[in-house]
């Protein structure tokens, strides 16, 4: 497991999948299938996004699942593909905007498509602190049958894979008294493979927080990838190096998990006879605390 206080994400690959195959080089092109592939960055809503938000963007083309080569953008941005058209053809891009933060090695010829990943980047290797962009677009082009011989045009939209999460937990120092208190969440990976599953080694979170005026004990944000399938954020409260509090639900009894671009906070009143963790946007909470105020 790697423990982490602060969480850092570095370089947004664009990962485009397709299939060259020998029938479009030899003099037999009959078969050869030809697409002009642009991308575009739009969130879960729909929205479409500046190119700006990402500076970094990638294309990898994959056939039947292995990978064949890392395609370049041509000057006006489309991504020009020719392939077999029996053969499965897959087209996947990354993006972000720090190339220092992402850990991302050119996949050798063959390998498959489930196997390699794009990691989150240790930037200190004796204390496993993780280097973490707001922004990791991801998208994935999968060829269906055309004509051959035509250039087909494609859109392929990204969307950001980051999810970020602040916790608050109320009445802190009310309840228990003054002392070394620490935020500690538990259940994330560090990598997404190129088909897009949440992979790689567990990771661990303690962000930096602090105490306001009305004894609301609040965190700095996480960035981070979205809890792998079947699996769920573990939060836990320390005083001076003691568990005293954990959950792994919310208060409706749900297991705790974050999806792609979630931007959420987690609620903690200990002053509550029943104490639970209330799961709400961060921007519900801010307008909240902004009426109240």
């Amino acid at each position: 497991m790697r423990y982490s206080s602060t969480l850092k994400l570095p370089l947004l690959p664009i990962v485009l999948v397709l299939l060259l195959a020998t029938s479009c080089v030899n003099e037999d092109n009959s078969n050869c299938v030809q697409y002009a592939i642009t991308t575009q960055l739009v969130d879960k809503k729909g929205t479409v996004l500046s190119d700006s938000t990402v500076g970094n963007v990638k294309a990898y083309l994959f056939l039947n699942n292995k990978f064949e080569r890392i395609v370049t953008a041509e000057s006006g941005g489309k991504y020009l593909i020719s392939f077999d058209g029996n053969a499965k053809a897959t087209l996947v891009a990354f993006g972000n905007m720090n190339s220092d933060s992402v850990s991302i090695h050119t996949p050798n010829e063959g390998d498959d498509i489930s196997t390699i990943s794009v990691g989150l980047l240790s930037t200190r290797s004796s204390t496993s602190y993780f280097s973490s962009p707001t922004y990791l677009f991801y998208g994935r082009f999968d060829y269906t049958s055309v004509k051959s011989g035509s250039t087909t045009t494609a859109l392929l939209p990204m969307y950001n894979q980051h999810a970020r999460v602040h916790v608050v937990v109320k009445h802190l120092q009310t309840q228990f008294g003054s002392g070394n208190y620490q935020i500690v969440l538990q259940g994330f990976r560090d990598a997404i493979t190129f088909d897009g599953t949440i992979t790689g080694d567990s990771v661990t979170y303690s962000p930096s927080a602090a105490f306001d005026t009305d004894d609301k004990y609040t965190s700095e944000s996480i960035n981070t990838l979205p809890t792998k399938s079947d699996e769920y954020v573990t939060v836990s409260i320390y005083k001076d190096g003691e568990l005293f509090w954990q959950t792994s639900t919310d208060s409706d009894g749900n297991k705790v998990t974050l999806a792609a671009e979630d931007d959420k906070c987690f609620v903690i009143d200990v002053e509550s006879i029943n104490v639970f963790l209330q799961v709400m946007p961060w921007s519900e909470y801010v307008e909240q605390n902004i009426a109240l105020s």
